[in-house]
């Protein structure tokens, strides 16, 4: 009888013990949702803008959305914003490359930048940005 208690007990005591739910944006040091990661490594510098296109798509899905039965893809255009640079030969497509906080609004932060000379890529990033005179801020 004492041992049907133990047990009684043991099982009892384990039932009260619970484990929280996994978030994995808590448990992560950087939540930073990287987008187009791999796409953007396969991106080199002597493509011509269509070769870029084929390799990143014309779409990027950011999320879903619940609509009466079914889930549906949220996208977005890729690129997201084009820019040329009047007299230059100077043409940026910019990219989303990350989520870095989900507010709805797509900050410069959250975009790569590839920059374009003559209809061949020659660079990334925003200090390649900064440096071309004539170039305006996306937002």
């Amino acid at each position: 009888m004492r041992y049907v208690w133990i047990v009684f007990s043991l099982l009892v005591l384990a039932g009260c013990a619970s484990t929280p739910v996994y978030n994995p944006m808590q448990a992560s040091t950087h939540p930073v949702l990287l987008l187009n990661e791999n796409s953007l490594k396969e991106v080199k510098e002597g493509m011509t803008p269509e070769e870029v296109h084929k390799i990143m798509g014309q779409e990027l899905v950011i999320g879903y959305t619940y609509q009466s039965t079914d889930y549906k893809p949220l996208t977005i255009l890729n690129p997201y914003k084009v820019q040329e640079i009047k007299g230059s030969g100077h043409m940026i497509e910019y990219y989303v490359s990350s989520i870095r906080k989900s507010d709805g609004v797509v900050s410069d932060d959250e975009l790569m930048p590839l920059v374009y000379k003559d209809g061949k890529l020659i660079g990334r990033g925003w200090p390649m940005v900064k440096s071309l005179p004539g170039a305006q801020p996306v937002s």
